[in-house]
């Protein structure tokens, strides 16, 4: 079995939650928090909760709210490409990491 690590403490990694990751993210792709709530399947609101917690976890705004939508801050834009590509690559591996699992697990696969 592989080893567990605990990022926060023994690489001193400080990351904000995933979930609020996940909401910016497909927020600033859709620009729309329905947008990013259909994909996620939740609500608006939801998605509006994280993203404003990710943004007092990072102590910058994100978003400029308007009634008829939103718009990247210059620090959203700085931030958004940087982590589509993160969430890329975790997607990625995972997909890499779990074709090789399957492909070991068929009869007569060496391990």
């Amino acid at each position: 079995m592989g080893q567990t690590l605990d990022y926060s403490t023994q690489l001193g990694r400080q990351l904000p939650p995933l979930t609020a990751i996940k909401a910016f993210e497909a927020a600033g792709r859709h620009g729309s928090f329905t947008g990013a709530a259909q994909e996620l399947q939740v609500t608006p609101a939801a998605i509006s909760h994280h993203v404003k917690m990710l943004e007092g976890w990072l102590g910058v705004v994100l978003f400029r709210r308007f009634a008829r939508g939103l718009e990247l801050t210059e620090d959203g834009r700085r931030y958004l490409p940087r982590l589509t590509n993160a969430l890329d690559e975790i997607a990625s591996v995972t997909d890499d990491l779990m074709c090789e699992r399957a492909g070991s697990d068929r009869p007569g696969s060496a391990l």
